[in-house]
């Protein structure tokens, strides 16, 4: 996909999802799920799938791209978790559930969540999208297995812990006893949609904090104190243009990091660099993000502390894109394992 496509696609998003006039104020859509399918329509589940299976190949530079759209959107669907489940399951070859769960998915008629199992397999917590999904690829890191659920009837969720971020739906996740399919794809696709998962969770955040951004400084150089606008005093100019070079150089992490994974690296030397990038960036924007925003709430005065300007809500998500991932302390360890700085213990 060549970057005018990119561009167009960025533009045929904003349009789909009402955030072509960045003015506007955020706001929550909990019915989504039946308006997903126009967005599958844009090739959003397909973005990491081979072509051989009708998908894009492995775009993650688009992915995040599209990522960054709906985190600035607030929109509810768990796209990083259904962008690394899809990823996985193309990679399980001769694997007939996973197949049929990958057609509905790329289709825009299934939703397939992602999350880690915990000690003992007994409870998955955290599952973005769990509330709406109707299948579940769950991780167990310590037997380094994924099993997948292809029917609500196969496992409970319970939403009751996970109200924090008022955009999306989450749950912990039990799965029924006895029930699923495990998952054998290759090491190097199961590492992947681990890196996807991360990286399109902190381009989601990214993504939030250049709306909010953009919104503060418009703000700033509207909102009249002392006969001029508060953009216009030095101590506010200067808070701003440091967030915007700290978003910027976040933007830019991620980016490489989906360059790096979009380029399929086959020697060692390569996929090391491409997952030191990925928990690069998830460090810096887990770690960097909400601190951001927070201070952009300040930035806004009485009014960002409003319920209607709705400046919360992407703080709020940024602190749940990091939870969802262990981060910042799941990308610190990964990053000193990749360089070398722990005895793996």
């Amino acid at each position: 996909m060549p970057t005018d496509d990119v561009g167009a696609l960025r533009e045929a998003l904003r349009a789909a999802l009402g955030t072509t006039w960045q003015e506007h104020a955020p706001k929550t859509d909990v019915q989504w799920r039946p308006r997903w399918p126009v967005l599958a329509e844009l090739g959003l589940p397909a973005f990491c799938v081979p072509e051989a299976l009708d998908g894009f190949g492995l775009r993650v530079d688009v992915a995040a791209s599209a990522a960054a759209e709906l985190g600035a959107a607030l929109h509810a669907s768990p796209f990083a978790g259904l962008t690394a489940s899809a990823h996985l399951l193309a990679h399980c070859a001769g694997n007939p559930q996973a197949e049929q769960v990958l057609a509905g998915v790329l289709a825009g008629e299934r939703v397939c969540a992602f999350g880690y199992l915990g000690a003992g397999d007994q409870v998955a917590r955290l599952v973005d999208g769990a509330p709406d999904a109707d299948a579940l690829v769950l991780l167990n890191r310590a037997r380094g297995e994924f099993l997948l659920l292809e029917d609500p009837a196969d496992w409970t969720a319970d939403s009751r812990r996970h109200g924090f971020d008022l955009t999306r739906g989450c749950a912990d996740v039990t799965p029924a006893a006895g029930r699923g399919h495990l998952l054998r794809p290759s090491p190097e696709a199961a590492r992947r949609a681990v890196d996807l998962y991360e990286l399109l969770l902190a381009a989601d955040a990214v993504g939030g904090v250049r709306r909010m951004l953009d919104r503060t400084i418009t703000y700033a150089g509207q909102r009249r104190t002392f006969g001029k606008p508060i953009g216009g005093y030095q101590a506010v100019q200067h808070r701003l243009a440091e967030h915007t070079v700290r978003a910027r150089g976040m933007a830019l992490l991620v980016t490489e990091a989906a360059r790096l994974l979009s380029a399929e690296p086959t020697a060692a030397d390569a996929a090391r660099q491409a997952r030191r990038c990925v928990a690069t960036a998830s460090l810096s924007v887990s770690s960097g993000a909400p601190h951001l925003l927070h201070d952009l709430l300040q930035l806004t005065g009485a009014i960002g502390f409003t319920w209607e300007y709705g400046l919360h809500y992407y703080e709020r998500r940024a602190h749940q894109d990091a939870r969802l991932a262990a981060n910042p302390r799941h990308a610190q360890r990964s990053l000193a394992e990749v360089e070398g700085w722990t005895d793996g213990s």
